[in-house]
């Protein structure tokens, strides 16, 4: 994909894949320490990732190491695509690389617009969000502390809000 075009590019490939999900605008204010602001780049970023599940109700968050600069709060598997990646592409290698498992049966569920803010900054970007089982053991890669199986969405989870439909999702599929 060219650089030039590449928001729209990755929203079509998206549809084209998954048909079409809501796109949620969002501004957030976000430390000045956080880790959007390492990217020094012009250009709106692209990231994916979302909830994993085994099939019994159980989802896999994670806790990253201190240098990613992420604090102490579970996360989703996910981060930045890279160059040429499609949504899925990215989410699947991040899946792979946090938590060395593959992904099955994934659905997009939204994504959101994002343009995070520290009062002086302002970064733009995309978040392509997921709904997947995952096939595998769970290992956790090296940029990962710690992976854990929750039965309900922990309060310290980062971006609680963005996933507790999903969650609701989940609970159906069951």
């Amino acid at each position: 994909m060219a650089r030039v075009g590449i928001c729209k590019d990755r929203l079509a490939e998206a549809f084209d894949r998954f048909g079409r999900v809501p796109v949620i605008k969002k501004t957030e204010t976000v430390p000045a320490s956080h880790p959007i602001f390492r990217l020094n780049e012009s250009v709106p970023w692209w990231a994916a990732g979302g909830l994993l599940h085994d099939g019994r109700g159980r989802v896999l968050l994670l806790r990253h190491v201190p240098s990613k600069g992420w604090g102490d709060v579970w996360l989703t598997p996910g981060g930045k695509l890279d160059e040429g990646e499609t949504v899925l592409q990215g989410f699947e290698r991040e899946v792979r690389e946090e938590v060395g498992a593959r992904v099955v049966e994934p659905v997009l569920t939204k994504i959101l617009q994002q343009n995070l803010t520290d009062g002086k900054r302002v970064r733009h970007g995309y978040f392509a969000q997921f709904l997947a089982r995952i096939d595998g053991d769970v290992r956790a890669g090296p940029d990962v502390l710690e992976a854990r199986w929750f039965d309900e969405l922990p309060r310290d989870m980062a971006f609680r809000e963005d996933y507790v439909d999903d969650f609701r999702r989940l609970a159906r599929i069951r």
